[in-house]
């Protein structure tokens, strides 16, 4: 594994000396602001975590959250975390504006650009990176990244096999940071009515067969009490596949058929397709036009979303769903509020005919930060990141520690995302570790000493507190995708390319609209055919081939 956590504490103890005269060679070891005048401070030009001699001022715009937290008087703009990397670094951060995150933000940034006066640095999206790149108003980050950047910040884009480097690539050269996101988002689980098996005395479903089979058994028998056929079997919404994060979508059902839509794969051949048009994705939706015939589906999925669908998890309407592991505080930890006798497990299934269990995995990054080129110190921002991956990792352990202010990384002054691609799985290792009395607790760090405590609350009674009852959910869902028997298949291609600005809409809609007439019946399943060869004609030959281009 790349990511090296054994010296992540090694390295913050690096970047905390660096302030200290002791650390840095001049002031006979006396720390700062005790009644002298400082010594000149060198800047430290080949350290990821060295200080400026001069002051530089980081000019910046940011969303706004409204999940603050703070102590009276502190802010997003002014806290115990900006003030210690303005003490390590002497970086200063100025808001020239803040606006509220989601669409108002997003409008802002189009704004920024359009006037072409964009702040020193800024976060954006994949389209906006994009727009800035053709404006010519953003730094070429190569060497600056490459001589700045710290071995463990570095370690965190290597663990997605450069896949959020190569997406801010331009002509082979790197125009801005890309966030990192942990991938166990989109690994799907299956979420099942454990209680109702157990009234049922049906065993755990193991494979597609069987999961249909106890589909049937909570629609037929009712151990939800909503009446016979009002209890829904298997929960579905109109968003069939979604790579990034799917909720009671029907992507492991495709994967079980080595099926991968939305993706861009090297097939056995080695070139390089649309998932969607592969003969794998016919076989998975025959299976589905089945099941939904069956009535083993929700019969209104299509008019559901994922908003709607978690009102009936937690109003005990559905017995089964697939969705990832946070599914477990986002409407788990309801549902559990509202019926305590409700249990709820994970499932690494169904299994294929070999036992194994597959699943894709996403893009880890869906936001970049950019720096105008206008800025004379982009070294700062860097060096910025190294401490807030730092902190971000620790938790900010310290920080705060009287107050009971949680950790937040909003708070910190540029929040940008960055987590090993592979950062639940370890983080659930090294607590089972502790568990079994291999590893120390004080070895885990500050986000897996919670997830411990949390687990571990109490065994006995761990619907005592919700929130460790929905942390002990997911760190079973962590424990399932970390099985032997567990298959990932990676896409090759996350990006837009020219063809998709034009014409991807309309392909998506193409796609969706045929996926889901097949599955409800109102078209027959050789309609897939037809859809594949009207894709290829409408534009997706056209885009596969600069997909192809982009991947050499």
């Amino acid at each position: 594994m790349v990511y090296k956590r054994g010296s992540l504490k090694a390295i913050l103890l690096a970047g905390l000396c660096i302030s200290l005269a002791a650390c840095s060679g001049g002031g006979g070891g006396k720390p700062s602001g005790a009644g002298e005048e400082k010594p000149a401070v060198k800047e430290e030009a080949a350290s990821p975590f060295g200080k400026f001699g001069e002051t530089v001022t980081i000019r910046y715009g940011k969303a706004s959250s409204v999940d603050v937290r703070l102590p009276s008087g502190e802010s997003q703009e002014n806290n115990e975390y900006s003030r210690f990397i303005e003490n390590e670094l002497n970086v200063k951060f100025e808001h020239i504006w803040q606006t509220a995150d989601g669409d108002p933000y997003k409008q802002k940034i189009d704004l920024v650009i359009a006037s072409g006066d964009i702040p020193d640095v800024m976060v954006v999206n994949e389209a906006q990176l994009k727009l800035l790149v053709d404006s010519d108003l953003i730094a070429d980050l190569t060497d600056v990244y490459d001589k700045n950047i710290s071995p463990e910040l570095r370690d965190v884009f290597e663990s997605t096999k450069n896949l959020s480097l190569a997406s801010a690539t331009f002509d082979g050269k790197l125009m801005a940071v890309p966030n990192s996101a942990p991938g166990a988002d989109a690994k799907n689980v299956l979420f099942i009515r454990k209680d109702w098996l157990d009234e049922l005395n049906l065993p755990e479903p193991k494979t597609l067969s069987d999961i249909e089979e106890v589909a049937k058994a909570f629609m037929d028998r009712d151990p939800g009490g909503n009446g016979k056929n009002n209890t829904i079997g298997l929960m579905g919404q109109q968003d069939i596949v979604n790579v990034g994060n799917s909720i009671f979508g029907f992507d492991t059902i495709f994967s079980y058929f080595d099926a991968y839509p939305e993706m861009w794969i090297q097939t056995a051949s080695g070139e390089v397709e649309y998932g969607s048009i592969q003969p794998e994705v016919k076989t998975a939706l025959a299976r589905l036009k089945e099941m939904y015939s069956k009535g083993l589906i929700f019969k209104e999925f299509v008019a559901e979303t994922a908003s709607s669908g978690r009102e009936k998890v937690i109003n005990g309407k559905a017995g089964m769903f697939f969705g990832p592991f946070w599914m477990s505080g986002w409407m788990l930890s309801d549902s559990v509020r509202l019926n305590p006798k409700a249990e709820w497990l994970p499932l690494a299934v169904p299994l294929d005919d070999n036992g194994k269990y597959k699943t894709h995995t996403m893009s880890p990054t869906s936001s970049y930060l950019v720096i105008s080129k206008k800025f004379h110190k982009p070294e700062a921002i860097i060096r910025v990141l190294n401490h807030e991956y730092i902190l971000d990792q620790t938790r900010g352990e310290g920080f705060y520690k009287d107050q009971n202010v949680p950790y937040n990384r909003v708070n910190l002054p540029l929040g940008h995302m960055m987590a090993p691609f592979d950062e639940k799985e370890v983080a659930i290792g090294r607590v089972d570790e502790v568990i079994a009395g291999t590893k120390d607790y004080d070895s885990l760090l500050v986000h897996e000493k919670l997830m411990y405590d949390r687990v571990m609350y109490d065994r006995e009674n761990p619907k005592k507190d919700v929130i460790a009852w929905s942390s002990m959910i997911s760190a079973s869902v962590f424990r399932e995708i970390t099985k032997n028997n567990t298959v990932l298949v990676s896409g090759v291609f996350y990006g837009k390319t020219p063809t998709m600005a034009r014409k991807w809409v309309n392909l998506k809609k193409l796609e969706d609209e045929t996926f889901v007439q097949i599955i409800m019946g109102s078209k027959p399943l050789d309609a897939f055919d037809q859809f594949v060869a009207d894709w290829k004609r409408l534009g997706g030959d056209e885009v596969t081939g600069e997909v192809r281009e982009a991947v050499k």
